[in-house]
Formats: C-alpha cells, structure tokens, sequence
C-alpha cells in the first residue's frame, strides 16, 4: 500500500546515500529516509553509481540518483 512506512533493517540505504531509518513503500518502489535533513550533501562517491558529483536538475537542486535502490547493488554480488 503507497504511503506505508517501516522500520529500515541494516544495509537498507536513503537517497542521500546514508543509513536508512525508515522505509517508505510508494508506487515507484521502496525508498528510504535517514531522518536527516534534505539540505545535507549527499555521500560521495555516489553509493548507487560511484558518481563523485551529487546529482541535480536542470535547476540545480540535488536529486537522487537515478540508479537509487533501497538495497544498493553490491559489486561482485548476485
């Protein structure tokens, strides 16, 4: 159900690329929130892409990587 929020169990990650708290399932997918605010920078290198640029609009806002999973892909894992 959209809008539906958990826990976040270890290794579940926030746009921002920090630990998660809580997860929040949408339509989209599951996406999670680390609690903190919006305005902070983002980890770098990206943990969704390996980016060492945050990732903005056209306006220059930050907005999370189009590669974003809850649970990142981890190299060398299935």
């Amino acid at each position: 159900m959209e809008g539906m929020e958990r826990d976040a169990v270890p290794g579940e990650l926030c746009t921002c690329g920090r630990d998660a708290v809580v997860v929040v399932a949408l339509h989209g997918g599951d996406m999670g929130w680390c609690g903190l605010s919006s305005e902070l920078p983002p980890v770098l290198p990206c943990r969704f892409c390996g980016s060492w640029d945050p990732h903005r609009n056209a306006w220059g806002e930050l907005i999370r990587c189009p590669s974003y999973r809850v649970f990142p892909i981890v190299e060398g894992s299935f």
